[in-house]
């Protein structure tokens, strides 16, 4: 049978999910969210407020986390009388991080529960069994982050691409990047001006006249981009070029030059 609450109970549901969870587990802030709702109107608890962290790590810190910073300072003020998350790996996958936020909690006398697992914060047995249960998340977070690093390394080593987005001027065909043949032009024309010119504003009328857009901010961060060359995600030649490493570098040099001069 379900817990009730009294109805005017503030409650902070706290779904969680990083990128690569949901991608390997399925795992979503929608269903979370949904099960949170669910138990909350299960309990009698009228009031809601959802702080969703999707993409962060259990086991970054807490002050890395944006929903959880906020979700802290409503604690502070006063505005939060229990916090619920599916499991307690949701909440966190790192001992010490749990701590530190659990003190911030028993300061405001703000409990917490997590509606899937049961768990005693009250009885030394329940608090033991807590730190095992984060052990065991902290660990299976270890190994997580060992396997993607050899997933990412060996399609590094394949000169794949280890993300879905590339650069302006590039897209992904197979598991190779590849020019984009619809910006293609614009990109090469954009190169092509401003090592001629050195100024932005030509290189971008430029790409438009091929029929390619790039705003100024763009055109600053194309710039700074080493992929240009051909270097991209740590590895040389994992895209084809539109400029040389030597025109990159003498780009940036005068990019350095104007920014002493206008310091």
């Amino acid at each position: 049978m379900e817990q009730k609450f009294p109805p005017e109970t503030r409650a902070a549901a706290y779904p969680r999910v990083s990128t690569e969870e949901q991608r390997l587990r399925g795992l979503s802030i929608d269903d979370q969210a949904a099960a949170l709702q669910a138990w909350a109107d299960r309990s009698g608890i009228k009031s809601v407020t959802f702080y969703n962290d999707a993409g962060n790590s259990a086991r970054k810190p807490y002050h890395k986390r944006p929903a959880m910073v906020q979700l802290l300072e409503d604690v502070r003020a006063g505005k939060i009388d229990l916090i619920i998350f599916t499991r307690l790996d949701r909440w966190f996958r790192n001992i010490a991080e749990y701590y530190k936020v659990q003190e911030i909690l028993d300061e405001h006398g703000v409990s917490w529960k997590a509606i899937g697992e049961d768990y005693d914060t009250s009885t030394a047995s329940g608090r033991l069994k807590i730190n095992i249960m984060l052990s065991v998340a902290q660990d299976e977070a270890d190994r997580d982050s060992e396997r993607i690093r050899t997933v990412l390394a060996a399609k590094r080593e394949r000169r794949e691409p280890v993300s879905g987005h590339v650069p302006t001027g590039y897209r992904i065909e197979g598991k190779r990047i590849v020019k984009d043949p619809e910006t293609e032009a614009g990109v090469g024309a954009f190169f092509e001006s401003f090592l001629a010119c050195r100024s932005i504003e030509r290189a971008r009328a430029a790409a438009a006249e091929k029929g390619v857009s790039i705003s100024y901010q763009l055109a600053s961060s194309m710039l700074a981009k080493t992929a240009y060359y051909g270097y991209y995600s740590g590895v040389e030649g994992m895209c084809p070029a539109y400029i040389t490493r030597e025109q990159y570098e003498e780009i940036q040099a005068g990019r350095r030059r104007v920014e002493r001069r206008t310091s």
